[in-house]
C-alpha cells in the first residue's frame, strides 16, 4: 500500500473512540516483538503543554548530540509530524511500509482473537514504537489522551515520567473534577520510576503524589513562584512556555543526574534557546503592522493562557478572532474568557471534522456576551480566512484559536500565501 491508500484505509476503518484502545495497542506491539520495551522512553501526561515540554527536552537531548525520537499528538498538517528523530519527520515510504505491515499482518491476528479493529491512534502509536527501534538512543513519548488505559501506557519501562499541568479538559472521559483527571493521568507512573511534575492546582499535586507515594516514586514538584524568579531564554513566547521549559529543564537535569544523560550546561541552555512548537503563540509579520498569530487554545486553561500573553504581549493590536471551538468542549467558558478582547470575531470550522457540526450555534453566545462586537461567519475556512487576511488593517492582529484541527488546515494555507 502507497502512504495515501494507508490515509484511506485509516478514514475507512478507524472508528474513534472505542473502549480497549490500551490492550488493542500492547497485542500490536507484541506482534511487532515489544520494540517500546527496547526504547528509552521519557512518557509525558497533562493536559497543556505536552508537545511544547516534550519538544524542549528533544531540542535538548539533540544539542548533545543524542538520536531523539519525538512522539506527539494531534498533527497540525500531516500525520508524518507525529513521529520524528532529531526533528526530521518519518518519510512518506517508511510511514506506509509500516503501516501496511501493520494493517496486512497485524489487524487481522487481532480482529480473529475478537478484537475491534484498532483506532488511528492506538496504530500510529505501534508504527513509532517500530520506527523508532534501532534507531534512536531516547524517545519522548506524549500520552494522547489521559493515561491509565492510554494506549501509550502499554510503556512499561520509562527512564522518566513527566506531568504537566493538568486542568478540566475531555471531562466526559477523565472525570468531572481537577483531581478525577489527575489521578487518570497519572496512571502513567511505574513503580520507583522518577517524576517530574508541573506546577499544579492543589487538589491536582495532591492526587498525583498520593499515587507516586504509593508507588515509590521520586517527585520533583516544580513551584511556579520559583519559576517567575528564573527566566529561561527560549525561542517559544508566551508566559506559559516558561513553565514549559522549566519543566524540560527539570526532566534534563534528573536524567543527568542519574547517570542517564552526558550533558553540558552550555548544551542545556542551546537547546532550550533553539526549542520550538507550531501553532502555539506563533507570530506571523505581514507587514504594514499587521499581523497573525497562531495558537492551539482548544480548551479553557489553553484559552485562559491566551488571553494573558495578549494582554502581555499584544495590548496595542486591534484583535480580530478567527475562531473554532469543537462541540465537545467548554464552549461557553473559552468564549466569555476571550470574548472581550475581540473588536471582531470570525466563526468557521475545520475541515471534514464531525465534532463541529453545530458551530453556527455560537454565534448566538457571541452576541449574548458581546452584543456590539462583529460577527462574521464563513462555512468555508479557506475563504474566510483569505477575505479576513486581505481586510486586515495596519494596527491589525487575526488571531486563529479555539481548535487544533482549524489551526492546523489555516497553517497549510498560509504556507501557500506567505
Amino acid at each position: 500500500m502507497d502512504y495515501q491508500a494507508c490515509l484511506e484505509y485509516v478514514s475507512r476503518n478507524c472508528t474513534r473512540n472505542i473502549p480497549g484502545g490500551f490492550e488493542r495497542t500492547k497485542r500490536l506491539a507484541e506482534l511487532a516483538g515489544s520494540p517500546q520495551e527496547t526504547l528509552q522512553i521519557i512518557h509525558i501526561a497533562g493536559t497543556n503543554g505536552k508537545g511544547s515540554t516534550a519538544s524542549a527536552i528533544a531540542s535538548v537531548l539533540q544539542q548533545a548530540g543524542y538520536r531523539t525520537g519525538l512522539f506527539t499528538s494531534p498533527h497540525l498538517e500531516c500525520y508524518e509530524e507525529r513521529i520524528r528523530i532529531n526533528g526530521e519527520l518519518i518519510s512518506r515510504e517508511a510511514f506506509a511500509e509500516i503501516f501496511t505491515w501493520l494493517i496486512e499482518q497485524a489487524v487481522p491476528v487481532l480482529l480473529e482473537e475478537g478484537m475491534h479493529h484498532p483506532g488511528e491512534f492506538e496504530l500510529l502509536t505501534a508504527a513509532g514504537w517500530i520506527y523508532f527501534k534501532d534507531k534512536t538512543d531516547f524517545v519522548i513519548s506524549e500520552v494522547g489522551l489521559g493515561g491509565t488505559l492510554d494506549p501509550t501506557n502499554v510503556i512499561t519501562k520509562p527512564v522518566l515520567t513527566v506531568i504537566t499541568p493538568v486542568s478540566l479538559d475531555h471531562c466526559q472521559i477523565l472525570g468531572n473534577t481537577v483531581s478525577e483527571i489527575a489521578r487518570e493521568k497519572a496512571g502513567i507512573l511505574k513503580p520507583e520510576v522518577p517524576l517530574v511534575l508541573a506546577p499544579q492546582h492543589p487538589d491536582a499535586c495532591a492526587a498525583i503524589c498520593e499515587r507516586a507515594d504509593n508507588l515509590h516514586v521520586p517527585v520533583t514538584v516544580l513551584q511556579e513562584s520559583e519559576i517567575q524568579k528564573q527566566p529561561l531564554k527560549t525561542a517559544m513566547q508566551g508566559s506559559y512556555q516558561q513553565m514549559n521549559c522549566h519543566t524540560a529543564l527539570a526532566a534534563v537535569k534528573n536524567l543527568r543526574a542519574r547517570g542517564y544523560l552526558h550533558i553540558t550546561d552550555e548544551q542545556i541552555k542551546k537547546g532550550l534557546e533553539t526549542a520550538f512548537w507550531p501553532g502555539r503563540m506563533e507570530y506571523l509579520d505581514l507587514g504594514e503592522n499587521r499581523s497573525i498569530l497562531l495558537d492551539g487554545a482548544h480548551n479553557p486553561a489553553g484559552i485562559s493562557a491566551l488571553t494573558e500573553n495578549l494582554r502581555m504581549l499584544y495590548a496595542e493590536k486591534e484583535l480580530i478572532l478567527f475562531l473554532s471551538i469543537l462541540d465537545d468542549k467548554e464552549q461557553f467558558q473559552m468564549l466569555k474568557e476571550i470574548l472581550p478582547y475581540a473588536s471582531a470575531v470570525v466563526l468557521t470550522h475545520p475541515a471534514y471534522n464531525s465534532r463541529a457540526q453545530n458551530w453556527k450555534a455560537l454565534q448566538e453566545w457571541v452576541t449574548e456576551l458581546v452584543p456590539d462586537c462583529p460577527c462574521r461567519m464563513y462555512d468555508d475556512y479557506q475563504e474566510g480566512l483569505k477575505q479576513e487576511m486581505a481586510a486586515l488593517q495596519p494596527g491589525q492582529m487575526l488571531c486563529i484559536t479555539g481548535s487544533l484541527y482549524l489551526l492546523g488546515d489555516c497553517r497549510k494555507l498560509l504556507h501557500a500565501y506567505l
